[in-house]
């Protein structure tokens, strides 16, 4: 099955915020070393059981709410720092819609009309559920985004979710949270026509090629041999570095990693003599 880059710092996000990063992949059933890799890849699945374990270790809504408009989150990805520096709020959005699938499988969609702007969030698959962490995260990150990089206290004129949510995202917000049949966040377009004091089109001509290309190449095949190689590799030192020990820092049974190399026409042996 194909995997999802995954960009974002969220290794460093996660230990700043004092979350144990190891528990954290764990209670996801996600393997211990997935966020040290040079490239992240995820399932959609993954990402979503990652994103809801994130929520599970946070102390509280308000918690939450701080995490994703931290300071840090400006640095978190390049198209976040790319819609960072754009014109205004409306164009911010838009470049986040067009890049969104470089942070992460999600889809984000603009709808506009003479008076107001509406995001909606859906998951890339539709049969799968968005976590209320991530939805809640990438609301309050984009009104947080919008408010600094404008200089404005800007109040969306509706929120709606598909899953209760507590009281601290409505009082970042400003608005009542209404549950729905959607995920969505609406604006008042003249509110996101205020000009950004970030604005920087040198910053988005340099960012925009790289962007486009790594979007063009947005699907990969991690491969379990590239992953035991990578396993190998950080083991070896230590001298732990059975098919058992590899198994379990990759988050498998000693069967199913068998199973996986042979379907990719490799086994354990050849890996580790190679490595």
């Amino acid at each position: 099955m194909n995997h999802f880059i995954v960009d974002g710092k969220y290794k460093d996000l996660l230990q700043q915020a004092g979350l144990d990063v190891t528990e954290i992949l764990r209670r996801a059933g996600l393997p211990d070393d997935i966020l040290n890799h040079k490239t992240i890849a995820m399932q959609e699945e993954q990402y979503y059981r990652f994103m809801q374990a994130i929520g599970e270790s946070m102390p509280d809504d308000k918690a939450v709410i701080g995490l994703a408009t931290s300071d840090q989150m400006e640095a978190f990805s390049s198209p976040i720092f790319a819609a960072w520096c754009s014109r205004n709020g409306l164009v911010c959005i838009q470049r986040l819609a067009a890049y969104k699938k470089l942070i992460g499988p999600l889809t984000w969609t603009l709808q506009q009309d003479d008076d107001t702007a509406t995001l909606f969030i859906d998951p890339g698959d539709t049969s799968l559920t968005i976590p209320s962490y991530l939805v809640q995260s990438d609301i309050a990150f984009l009104i947080g985004m919008i408010r600094k990089a404008a200089k404005e206290g800007i109040v969306p004129t509706k929120i709606t979710l598909t899953e209760e949510t507590g009281d601290a995202l409505p009082d970042y917000a400003g608005v009542t949270v209404t549950k729905g049949n959607e995920n969505s966040i609406t604006f008042v377009s003249s509110d996101l026509n205020k000009p950004f004091v970030s604005f920087n089109p040198a910053m988005w001509d340099y960012f925009e090629p790289e962007m486009n290309k790594r979007l063009g190449d947005l699907g990969v095949d991690d491969s379990m041999a590239a992953r035991v190689r990578s396993a190998l590799s950080e083991l070896l030192p230590s001298g732990t570095c059975s098919i058992e020990d590899v198994a379990g820092k990759l988050g498998l049974s000693k069967r199913t990693l068998q199973r996986k190399l042979s379907e990719e026409e490799t086994t354990f042996k050849q890996l580790s003599r190679s490595n």
